[in-house]
């Protein structure tokens, strides 16, 4: 028994340390840790409810190649690779440049026979600031026989690879403008603001449109596009599906025709950043000279859409035919139902969604920026069950 005004014995005599040696313990563990950085400290990370991989700026896209193995990439120029668990970086890869917060390594993609030729496609605005495609194969965690097989004469903010067949490759190339829009998207000669169709090797296809004072085919397949940071192909149905940012507003679902003009930026639903009109044009008009939107979106309603993903076979069987698409303005999970027209929020302030990926089982991975929905937020990959809401929820 201790008298007042004594020393407390610090140790018990089961071997114990007394509570307040236990505290300063664990106050210089923190300090440590700190100061080596998680990452360097052993031990397992324990993720919130739902996340997968964690600890990224902003992870863009997401290839997936079984249930529990896909690659995604960073617009810091990283691209990893992600298989039960355990994630690693892919090495060999081709260095690329950022603008401000835009950039650098967009997106991955699979070959449709990568299982027996392992050929992966990223794109990324490389060192000159060029919207470049570069494909190789995927060895034990190292990119081997890499190519670039395409090179643009633009930077894009945003990418997409999605394939038409073994043989084609569908490329986005965005263009924003700030505060006005820059002309480019109308212009055939330029290559931002287009859909671009290439063959497997990033050779132009003998059967892509030829344009008025174009001599032949070339990569364009549509133009008078925005800023289109979502392609998805059907394949049974054989069609392209685009969506698109407008400026203030004006954001856009498209399906996309070989040498149609979508109207960037003569026509738009949105208004340019100082909130005045983009064009005096009227929708009639716009609709004699262009291809108006499958769903188009009010500045009331904006959406900054990024990725895209029809869902197909999902237990949840009423989503199937509808879309998912991230919001990164509101930081949601959107679905669009082209049947019934309606937009539903499957997910609210769940962060910058980038991208949108299906599993084999249905279920589904989001891709979402570092610093959202809060600013402590790291990226991160997130796994919904198949009707979209996180493991355990109803």
């Amino acid at each position: 028994m201790s008298r007042e005004g004594s020393v407390p014995n610090l140790a018990h005599a089961n071997g114990r340390l007394h509570p307040v040696i236990l505290v300063l313990w664990l106050a210089l563990l923190s300090t440590f840790t700190a100061a080596c950085g998680a990452d360097e400290f052993a031990g397992p990370k324990v993720l919130p409810p739902g996340v997968i991989a964690s600890g990224y700026g902003v992870p863009d896209g997401i290839a997936v190649i079984g249930e529990t193995e896909f690659l995604f990439v960073e617009r810091s120029g990283i691209l990893h690779h992600y298989v039960d668990g355990n994630v690693t970086q892919v090495s060999g890869i081709p260095q690329s440049r950022t603008r401000d917060v835009y950039g650098g390594l967009l997106d991955v993609s699979l070959h449709p026979d990568f299982q027996n030729n392992r050929l992966v496609y990223i794109a990324y605005n490389d060192v000159s600031a060029n919207l470049s495609v570069a494909r190789f194969e995927l060895r034990n965690d190292r990119a081997e026989t890499l190519q670039v097989i395409y090179r643009s004469g633009g930077f894009s903010i945003g990418s997409r690879i999605v394939w038409e067949d073994e043989s084609h490759f569908f490329l986005s190339l965005g263009i924003g403008g700030d505060p006005y829009p820059d002309p480019g998207p109308q212009r055939i000669h330029s290559d931002v603001g287009k859909i671009h169709r290439l063959r497997a090797d990033g050779q132009v296809p003998p059967d892509n449109p030829v344009f008025p004072d174009l001599n032949g085919p070339s990569s364009v397949w549509s133009y008078g596009h925005r800023n289109p940071q979502g392609l998805y192909y059907d394949t049974d149905n054989k069609v392209l599906y685009e969506s698109e940012h407008g400026p203030l507003g004006g954001d856009e679902l498209n399906v996309i025709v070989a040498g149609g003009n979508y109207g960037w930026p003569l026509f738009s639903y949105g208004l340019n950043y100082d909130r005045t009109p983009v064009s005096d044009m009227t929708e009639e008009e716009a609709e004699a000279i262009s291809i108006l939107p499958l769903k188009y979106w009010t500045p009331n309603f904006r959406v900054a859409p990024s990725g895209l993903l029809m869902v197909e076979n999902s237990p949840h069987s009423s989503w199937n035919g509808s879309f998912l698409l991230g919001a990164l303005n509101p930081r949601h999970l959107l679905r669009y139902d082209p049947a019934s027209d309606e937009t539903e929020t499957v997910l609210a302030n769940i962060g910058r969604i980038r991208d949108v990926a299906q599993l084999p089982s249905g279920k589904l991975l989001i891709a979402v920026d570092a610093g959202s929905p809060n600013p402590s937020d790291s990226g991160r990959i997130i796994q919904l069950s198949p009707s979209g809401g996180l493991p355990g929820s109803s």
